[in-house]
């Protein structure tokens, strides 16, 4: 009895383990997948230390999210600095979890306002937060993932494909974002509803 209980034992932990595995598996299925349309669409041509560069990096960047458009501190102190920039990301954030950590990108400009790179526990936040800044009404700042390298070459290539169609006079386009992915598709005209006769 005792042995078919220890056999058991292992075998949920095998399961388990499987499991585990199987569903790493299909990340790395999903993130090939979504790398592969990235790579055609900027038309350019990598090796396999490329692509698991690449892969890696989005992964890291995958619980950072991008904040624009926020007043820099004039303190001296670096730490009042950084102090004030987690204040206002958390009072902008508000019922969000606080960010583990904010940080300005780039070398100080004089008129120039640095943007945000704000790192949270996991991706789940990231994309709540980009979720809720779709009905941002106060454009006074908004939020952005934070891509990689490529991802903004790609979105550079596909908006200059978008405006140089526009200028060949395509109007029945637009410009969309799937999972972070520029895309060019066309219009769809909203339903006509008729008014019922009586």
């Amino acid at each position: 009895m005792e042995l078919k209980e220890s056999i058991d034992s292992h075998f949920e932990k095998f399961n388990d383990r499987l499991s585990v595995v199987e569903n790493n598996v299909r990340l790395i299925q999903d993130e090939w997948s979504e790398f592969k349309n990235s790579k055609s669409t900027c038309d350019a041509k990598y090796d396999m230390n490329d692509i698991v560069a690449e892969i890696e990096e989005r992964k890291l960047r995958s619980s950072n999210v991008m904040l624009f458009n926020i007043c820099e501190s004039t303190a001296s102190e670096l730490a009042t600095k950084i102090q004030t920039d987690l204040d206002q990301v958390t009072s902008i954030l508000g019922t969000f979890p606080p960010p583990k950590k904010v940080v300005r990108i780039g070398t100080p400009k004089p008129n120039i306002t640095r943007p945000l790179k704000i790192r949270f526990d996991n991706k789940v936040i990231v994309k709540e937060v980009l979720r809720t800044n779709r009905n941002n009404d106060n454009r006074q700042f908004h939020f952005h993932p934070d891509l990689t390298n490529m991802q903004r070459e790609i979105n550079n290539t596909v908006r200059k494909e978008y405006k140089d169609r526009l200028a060949r006079g395509e109007s029945d386009i637009t410009f969309k974002y799937k999972n972070n992915q520029p895309y060019i598709t066309k219009k769809i005209d909203p339903p006509v509803y008729e008014r019922s006769k009586k």
